[in-house]
């Protein structure tokens, strides 16, 4: 079982052909809303990455606060639509999360409203992990308050769990506790160069910034490099690249948690790909979520991407696949 500690938002998605200037007043080209929050985009990137049977059952629990209001209730719903397990999730008195989503041809700017996900508490922690195991694995982002996700993986690591963290978005620099407690760090770009000082664009500065990484107890590292794919480096100082593949984006609002989400799914918690194997298929399915519009709504089922590798086997269009 994989369990996600996160937070879950409302989204509201606004397509504009550029961003407003100061004082300037635009019209949206689209309006979209919908699940979101990084994690129930995980989650759900988790659920529906998952092979295996419907029968199996759910391989998600989420450990999240949502507000008593509609919204609440309508996001609950869509969790439980795509296979994730609720039982953790709370309803509290507080406004669910809201995130607003601009999204232009060039890039897109988020405002995060914290709402019930800033209520997470110790005892909804322990309360979900009463029931976990070694074999289990506990993900966390930071969209919740930091001495939570501290606490969590705390806990995790005393039942032997495996544990992911995904530093986004970081706001302050992390307690050493935090990379003791961590198995797979997962920053971008931006998070590696606030936690790390070292601003990952070539070669030899990315080896130095997953380095940083491992001098503070962290065994694998994966960097996610938007275009230019990802970068990994696991305890032994192995460092490889996963190139990115060519595709149309259109939004990349929920690339990062499809690949985190894929990434838990795939290593250890299947117990069939290698670490690389991993990257490589959290890779491949980012890389269907930037050519759709929303978050968790673009994230693409196994089956799609297994669709897509059969594709990459046999026309090469833009993976190498060489290990």
């Amino acid at each position: 079982m994989i369990y996600v500690l996160g937070s879950v938002n409302n989204d509201i998605s606004i397509e504009l052909p550029r961003m407003p200037k100061k004082g300037e007043t635009i019209s949206a080209e689209n309006c979209r809303m919908g699940l979101g929050g990084k994690g129930a985009n995980q989650a759900v990137a988790i659920a529906k990455l998952d092979y295996r049977p419907q029968e199996v059952g759910a391989s998600v629990k989420l450990i999240a606060h949502v507000g008593k209001d509609a919204a609440g209730a309508e996001l609950i719903a869509k969790l439980q639509e795509n296979r994730v397990d609720t039982e953790f999730v709370r309803k509290v008195n507080r406004a669910t999360g809201t995130a607003i989503v601009t999204v232009t041809p060039k890039d897109n700017r988020i405002i995060v409203y914290g709402g019930a996900n800033s209520g997470l508490t110790k005892s909804d922690v322990d309360e979900a992990l009463e029931g976990a195991t070694s074999a289990d694995t506990l993900l966390c982002q930071l969209e919740i308050p930091l001495y939570i996700a501290a606490y969590a993986l705390r806990r995790a690591r005393q039942i032997g769990m495996t544990t992911i963290l995904n530093p986004s978005p970081v706001k302050t620099p992390l307690p050493d506790d935090i990379y003791y407690n961590v198995d797979i760090i997962v920053p971008n770009e931006t998070e590696t160069q606030a936690l790390t000082g070292i601003n990952p664009q070539d070669r030899d500065s990315e080896i130095a910034a997953m380095r940083a990484f491992h001098m503070r107890g962290v065994q694998y590292v994966v960097l996610t490099l938007g275009a230019r794919g990802a970068a990994m480096s696991d305890g032994a100082y192995i460092f490889d690249r996963i190139p990115a593949r060519k595709v149309n984006t259109v939004d990349t609002t929920g690339a990062g948690d499809t690949f985190v989400g894929a990434l838990a799914l795939a290593y250890p918690h299947i117990g069939m790909y290698s670490f690389k194997e991993a990257c490589l298929f959290a890779t491949r399915a980012a890389s269907i979520t930037v050519s759709r519009y929303g978050a968790a709504e673009s994230i693409p089922t196994a089956a799609e991407v297994d669709e897509l590798y059969c594709n990459v086997i046999e026309g090469g269009d833009g993976f190498d696949d060489r290990f």
